[in-house]
């Protein structure tokens, strides 16, 4: 198979990353993709450095057995804390979420808040990246726990999450008119998220990473050759009762046959 028409190949802890497929179907809807998460060790965000970096390892791996032209890290915790290492050992290009957020941010006139797991928000990721753009850039970062069991939930558009996404967001000074979603489940809250903190500019870190991923398509990596609409496969370490339910409304598609893999 040539390089052009092998898989991209997508990563996430859990189901959020489907997010960043939705975009990259919609965007790049020739390609193929394979789709992994980490289900059975959902959530990374409250994991150490060294476990976060070992389970990217371990993804990784997993999806090198497709031979992918590219691997995308659709995972804000897992971009943070094992991409540098997962680009040391693949043999393929690999990139993150953080790095497109944070150049999309850095574009932005004034302060910007950046909302995230414990783990993505304690790594300051997304501060050295805005600020080796422009270093007088004023960051406010706020980590958000419960925010990613809310969407594993399908707690989507609820009373709940609100209550929950306000008492998070009123961290954020208002002076932030910009804040990125640094974590890929977060897009769907927006709902929630948007009656909150109405008149913010929310930038998806999983959309710009899928046009950063068309941009390198445009170059040495190639588009599938196919006419044809490309497969999706999808991957899980573990999967729930409400994995299908909750999985389409992340996707928005059907998700089809779902394989088991031992992580």
């Amino acid at each position: 198979m040539s390089r052009a028409n092998r898989p991209i190949g997508v990563f996430d802890s859990g189901i959020g990353g489907l997010t960043v497929v939705h975009t990259l179907r919609r965007l790049l809807p020739g390609e193929s993709i394979i789709y992994l998460g980490d289900t059975a060790r959902l959530p990374y965000g409250t994991k150490s450095h060294r476990t976060i970096e070992r389970y990217t390892l371990q993804m990784g791996q997993i999806l090198q057995r497709f031979e992918p032209k590219l691997i995308v890290v659709a995972c804000n915790t897992a971009s943070a804390h094992g991409l540098l290492a997962l680009q040391a050992a693949s043999s393929c290009p690999v990139v993150g979420v953080i790095e497109p957020g944070a150049e999309a941010a850095a574009l932005v006139k004034g302060p910007v808040g950046v909302i995230g797991t414990l783990a993505t928000v304690s790594s300051a990721s997304y501060d050295e990246a805005l600020r080796r753009r422009d270093p007088d850039k004023v960051i406010f970062s706020v980590a958000c726990p419960l925010l990613v069991p809310l969407a594993e939930e399908g707690w989507f558009d609820d009373p709940i999450t609100d209550a929950i996404s306000r008492r998070y967001l009123n961290q954020l000074p208002f002076e932030a008119k910009t804040i990125v979603l640094g974590c890929t489940h977060y897009p769907t809250l927006l709902p929630s998220l948007e009656r909150t903190r109405p008149g913010t500019r929310w930038i998806d870190s999983g959309e710009v990473t899928a046009q950063s991923v068309d941009r390198l398509l445009q170059g040495s990596l190639g588009y599938r050759t196919e006419s044809a609409r490309g497969p999706l496969r999808i991957l899980l370490t573990d999967a729930s009762s409400r994995l299908r339910e909750v999985g389409e409304r992340f996707l928005g598609e059907e998700l089809g046959n779902v394989e088991l893999v031992e992580p």
